[in-house]
């Protein structure tokens, strides 16, 4: 278990702890609970020493965090145990049961581990059988025979202990047989990958997490068709995050990047992630997207080269970064529009990113206020600029004919837009310590 591993292993336990005890608390109040069982089940013989077998689920769970090594790996088996928990949890509160056995007493060396056995299976909670479920679904994951060997095992300890009956042992064979094929399938781990991301990005700033919400509504109606949105979004802004310094990289960032353009870095979690992506996207999307990449790595090389460049080329540079965006954007809605229809919204876009993250970029060496300029005065006059732009990219937004377009656009123009009100009061303070710091001071 390491620093990646530990946080998902933690969560594990917790919501195993809430679903699995609450549901038996929940069961206790019942005066009465019925039993799943065959006649010929009470012909079986009660072999305690086999407490030592079903107590092996535990060593067996905590495994997993050593491994998989990386909360990437770790996660599809994450997904599946908690999800066969929850769903665990719906039977043991609707159809709460008891054992139909009468173990005998149980004397000797064995008590020990029976006991403990027999404590960690809380008595109602019997169909489906977790501990079965739990160790076909590792015997799944670590795709090894003895592992196969280890859950048959662990399934038949259930019974000759006799915690659980044949139904429940057989329920819990198919639930881990339902849900550890979707857990383990690059799909689900790509959406699992996307969620965490998204919420990496959200812990950064909460306009993260508006976008998140702008992408995650539609696509709660439309799952699959707004899959290449999610993927492309966390996609492009965990590399701006790596070109930008905003997550931790080992090795020179631009040259990383480099590689997963180039297909020599092929077994990362973002080199899946943007493999999956291209999956969706045919040949002129993944030319947009790569094009876009080159495009954002021209930032970097500002930072490690210390330019400074001019108005005009610093304003070609960010129209040029936010028309492939939001192209890119829009072609993975499946929209007809393009950016080209809506200039005054790009100039809006590459304003709000140039200004918004001005202090911090500024702090990592990427400079974005032209050369030779007063840096007070050209932030007035671009905020005056930015405000008409927003003004008209209302109706130019308002004139297209695709209405999906609109909708996309519309949640960007207004948010932009709201920035734009509150920048004045908030500029206004920064200004002299802006002009003092400035590295472009006007000439005398």
């Amino acid at each position: 278990m390491n620093r990646e591993t530990a946080p998902l292993a933690i969560a594990f336990a917790i919501l195993f702890g809430v679903c699995y005890g609450g549901a038996a608390w929940t069961a206790s109040t019942h005066a009465s609970l019925p039993s799943w069982d065959f006649a010929f089940e009470h012909r079986i013989p009660f072999v305690p020493s086999m407490s030592l077998v079903y107590l092996t689920i535990t060593p067996a769970l905590l495994y997993a965090a050593w491994r998989f090594r990386t909360r990437s790996e770790l996660a599809p088996l994450f997904f599946g145990l908690s999800l066969q928990t929850m769903i665990a949890t719906v039977f043991f509160l609707l159809i709460p049961q008891r054992a139909a056995f009468v173990r005998p007493e149980v004397t000797g060396w064995v008590r020990m581990p029976f006991e403990l056995a027999d404590t960690i299976n809380l008595e109602s909670n019997m169909f489906p059988s977790l501990h079965v479920a739990f160790a076909a679904s590792l015997a799944f994951a670590y795709r090894r025979r003895v592992w196969t060997l280890w859950a048959v095992a662990v399934a038949i300890s259930t019974w000759l202990i006799y915690e659980h009956h044949l139904v429940d042992i057989l329920g819990g064979v198919a639930l881990a047989a339902m849900v550890m094929p979707m857990a383990l399938r690059e799909r689900t781990w790509v959406e699992l990958c996307c969620l965490w991301q998204c919420a990496r990005f959200s812990r950064r700033h909460i306009r993260y997490f508006v976008i998140f919400l702008a992408i995650y509504g539609p696509s709660l109606l439309h799952w699959r068709r707004y899959r290449a949105v999610r993927t492309g979004f966390c996609t492009a802004q965990w590399i701006d995050d790596l070109l930008d310094g905003d997550r931790a990289c080992a090795g020179e960032p631009y040259e990383k990047i480099e590689a997963l353009l180039r297909g020599t870095d092929s077994n990362s979690s973002l080199a899946r992630l943007m493999a999956a992506l291209f999956e969706d996207l045919h040949a002129n999307a993944r030319d947009e997207f790569i094009a876009l990449v080159r495009t954002m790595q021209r930032d970097r090389l500002r930072v490690l080269e210390r330019a400074q460049w001019s108005e005009a080329e610093l304003d070609a540079h960010h129209r040029e970064t936010f028309t492939r965006s939001v192209d890119l954007m829009l072609l993975t809605s499946g929209c007809t529009a393009r950016a080209e229809e809506v200039p005054s919204l790009i100039r809006a876009f590459a304003w709000c990113s140039a200004v918004r993250d001005l202090d911090d970029d500024q702090r990592k060496g990427l400079n974005n206020i032209p050369r030779g300029v007063d840096a007070a005065d050209w932030l007035r006059a671009a905020h005056a600029r930015a405000c008409d732009d927003l003004e008209r990219s209302a109706r130019e937004i308002a004139a297209l004919d695709d209405r999906r377009a609109q909708r996309i656009l519309t949640i960007f123009q207004r948010s932009i837009a709201k920035y734009a009100r509150r920048v004045p009061s908030s500029r206004d303070r920064e200004e002299g310590r802006v002009r003092g710091r400035s590295p472009n001071p006007s000439p005398p």
